[in-house]
């Protein structure tokens, strides 16, 4: 009993077999046929793989085009940028209103970042430290679910500001307790 050279199965005695002209391994017909020619790697006979034919329509995806929000043009789907200048957060497509709500939102974490790094950079110096820290502690706090984003880097300079602060008014405190 031989196996099949396709599915690896025995080939019983009774079963449509197929032999490979060429190098005369034995296929089930049913595995010969689903193949469309021999399994060996290199044989003049195995199957030929064919490229489909190109579709006669390009397309970029979905839908192909969408509209930008801000300026109503027709721009391509895939495009996360408008020639107006949008920005989008995504290749969806949004109504006027999602992306005026997006726009502000994105306006709001650019200042508070703004601010907590002003605030981080004030309370590295030595007087301003400790009222800078306690602000960017509270902005950090208060403003946690817009700073901390992807990464939450600046709700970390936030809370690294506070615990500047607080450093610097411990030896500030021990400075004029000391003198």
């Amino acid at each position: 009993m031989a196996r099949c050279a396709a599915c690896h199965t025995l080939i019983r005695s009774g079963d449509a077999i197929e032999e490979c002209p060429a190098c005369r391994q034995e296929y089930h017909a049913s595995c010969w046929t689903e193949l469309g020619g021999c399994a060996t790697y290199g044989c003049e006979k195995a199957a030929r793989a064919e490229k489909p034919a190109l579709p006669a329509v390009f397309g970029t995806g979905w839908g192909d085009v969408k509209t930008c929000p801000r300026c109503r043009k027709e721009i391509a789907s895939g495009l996360l940028v408008c020639r107006c200048g949008a920005r989008f957060p995504s290749a969806d497509p949004m109504s006027p209103e999602e992306y005026r709500q997006w726009a502000s939102e994105q306006d709001l974490q650019r200042g508070i970042r703004r601010t907590i790094l002003v605030l981080f950079l004030a309370s590295l110096t030595g007087l301003l430290a400790p009222l800078s820290g306690i602000c960017a502690g509270f902005v950090a706090h208060r403003r946690r679910a817009l700073l901390a984003g992807a990464d939450g880097t600046y709700l970390a300079i936030g809370y690294g500001a506070a615990a500047l602060g607080l450093f610097y008014a411990i030896v500030i405190g021990l400075l004029v307790a000391g003198a």
